[in-house]
């Protein structure tokens, strides 16, 4: 009985290392400014030991963030206004030993670092992003919605097979709901 506490023991820890069990992303620090409207927020703790090593390794990875917005009907459902998605891309260049970040939300931006927590910073915040609906009537009830997402890294066959893990750390928050009258 031992040995069979033991080996499953062992067993758990291969199937669930520690670097896997973390703290759940989130989104957090929404900000709206209404005139324009435009949206500020990060994902905490967005980064696993995981993402970071695959980062490191020179792995592409990207943050796909969804935004949407909807007028809230207290009688019936509510009414959809738009929908906007955006991504963030990290790319780390072993020989320059820096990473290349790509922002797509509205203009592309793309910035370049040698510091591992400014990229992180970057990839996990959006900063004044314009949602542009045909236009919001003031006194009624809007929600904002924004969710963030690990992009779905897609491996050619023999690489799936040697990084079987790239899987195991996808992830994606739950809604964050701000609700605002203009």
């Amino acid at each position: 009985m031992k040995r069979l506490l033991s080996l499953l023991f062992f067993l758990a820890i291969i199937i669930f290392p520690a670097s896997t069990i973390a703290a759940e992303a989130a989104i957090a620090g929404v900000n709206v400014d209404l005139d324009p409207l435009r949206v500020s927020f990060e994902v905490r703790d967005a980064f696993t030991v995981d993402i970071e090593e695959a980062v490191k390794s020179g792995l592409p990875t990207s943050f796909n963030f969804i935004v949407r917005l909807s007028r809230v009907n207290p009688v019936w459902i509510d009414e959809d206004i738009g929908k906007w998605e955006f991504r963030h891309t990290v790319k780390y260049d072993t020989l320059k030993e820096e990473y290349e970040v790509r922002l797509d939300e509205g203009l592309i931006r793309e910035a370049r670092t040698k510091d591992f927590e400014e990229m992180k910073s970057f990839m996990s915040r959006g900063e004044a992003i314009a949602i542009t609906p045909a236009h919001l009537v003031p006194g009624e009830v809007y929600e904002l919605s924004i969710k963030a997402e690990l992009d779905k890294t897609e491996l050619p066959p023999l690489l799936d097979y040697m990084f079987f893990f790239v899987k195991l750390w996808d992830f994606e928050t739950d809604w964050h709901v701000y609700r605002f009258s203009p």
